[in-house]
């Protein structure tokens, strides 16, 4: 063999090298994103279950909020006080999912679950009566997002105390 069939092989294996370099680190890249996706998707999903535990661990709230929802006209200043900040929390946190998976650090399933319980809040007698000051207090894509939903699906929305009868 001589040295310039030796020189070719060497190169070759070398370009072979660096081109597996690049997929190794493409994989550790393409699994990274998935942890942090994991890691994304777990993170809202705590969020919720630790908004959720505040009508479970107070009577309070859970009054305030299942008032609200069937007669917020004739509940007291500190019910609707309550349920308003309960429902700016929830809307806060399905924004956040909002974006989260138009960007795609959650998945789509779990995105419908966080809209169809905000739709379903919002279309309580309190939901409706807040909708119109509080859709201001997002973005306006998620805003538009959640009043084109609300429009096209008008009546056929369960309310959140339909869905869960102990409200």
């Amino acid at each position: 063999m001589n040295w310039a069939a030796l020189g070719a092989i060497s190169e070759f294996l070398a370009a072979l090298f660096f081109l597996l370099s690049f997929l190794f680190v493409g994989l550790q890249l393409k699994q990274n994103q998935e942890m942090q996706r994991s890691s994304h998707q777990r993170e809202i999903l705590n969020s919720a279950r630790e908004f959720f535990a505040i009508t479970r661990s107070s009577p309070e709230a859970l009054k305030a909020v299942s008032v609200c929802m069937k007669d917020y006209a004739d509940s007291t200043q500190a019910e609707k006080h309550i349920f308003s900040t309960w429902m700016i929390d929830f809307m806060l946190l399905v924004e956040q999912a909002w974006y989260m998976q138009k960007d795609g650090y959650i998945n789509r399933a779990s995105f419908a679950g966080f809209e169809a319980m905000m739709l379903s809040i919002l279309a309580t007698d309190g939901g409706m009566a807040l909708w119109p000051t509080l859709k201001g207090s997002w973005g306006q894509d998620a805003a538009t997002h959640f009043e084109l939903l609300l429009a096209e699906r008008q009546g056929s929305i369960p309310k959140h105390h339909e869905l869960m009868p102990y409200l």
